[in-house]
């Protein structure tokens, strides 16, 4: 990213802090993958809940369903609100993801939206990875409400491994992203759950 104090105060919107140090993503479904994880069954350990975009507590109501589902598919804990988020390539770049820490006050469907985690306020489109890479939770927006995906275990998931050995061999994306999807991949082999 260009312009980091740009994008820290774009996320510092939202509610998030960058936190430096601590858990290193390298290894873990890098962005270009996460980015399927809407397309992934019930079966892939998938949970979700949506509200209405007439609901007149859109934005109240998307926040904590978002909230509660983080805690509770394991994105963080409440003790401990730290987890990556997924920034998106600027100019072909690969995405990237940020250890970033939820402050007491925030907005992450609402005001967060409007910058770096959405299209507009109440309009998110973000990823999110918890620290130890087995969490995969994204904002969506869909024709008619907006919504929260969590899937646990991403690495377990079909969706995700095809959409990655795509990835990993095809001349789409940035030359990183392919590289990151044969890491994740060959740190991850498939198992008899996947057979």
């Amino acid at each position: 990213m260009n312009d980091d104090k740009d994008w820290q105060e774009r996320l510092a919107a939202a509610g998030l802090v960058v936190k430096k140090g601590g858990a290193d993503p390298t290894g873990f479904v890098p962005p270009v993958v996460a980015g399927q994880m809407v397309s992934c069954p019930p079966g892939d350990g998938r949970s979700e809940a949506w509200v209405d975009i007439e609901d007149r507590l859109l934005h109240e109501k998307a926040n904590a369903d978002w909230y509660r589902l983080s805690v509770e598919g394991g994105l963080f804990p409440e003790s401990d609100p730290s987890f990556f988020i997924g920034l998106a390539p600027e100019e072909e770049g690969p995405g990237q993801w940020i250890r970033v820490e939820l402050q007491t006050s925030w907005d992450i469907m609402g005001k967060g939206a409007s910058g770096l985690l959405g299209s507009a306020h109440g309009r998110p489109e973000f990823l999110a990875l918890s620290c130890d890479g087995t969490v995969l939770c994204c904002g969506t927006t869909s024709q008619f409400s907006i919504g929260t995906v969590v899937v646990t275990s991403p690495d377990h998931s079909e969706v995700l491994r095809r959409f990655a050995r795509y990835v990993a061999t095809s001349e789409i994306g940035h030359p990183d992203e392919r590289t990151a999807a044969r890491r994740w991949l060959d740190s991850n082999p498939a198992h008899t759950w996947n057979q």
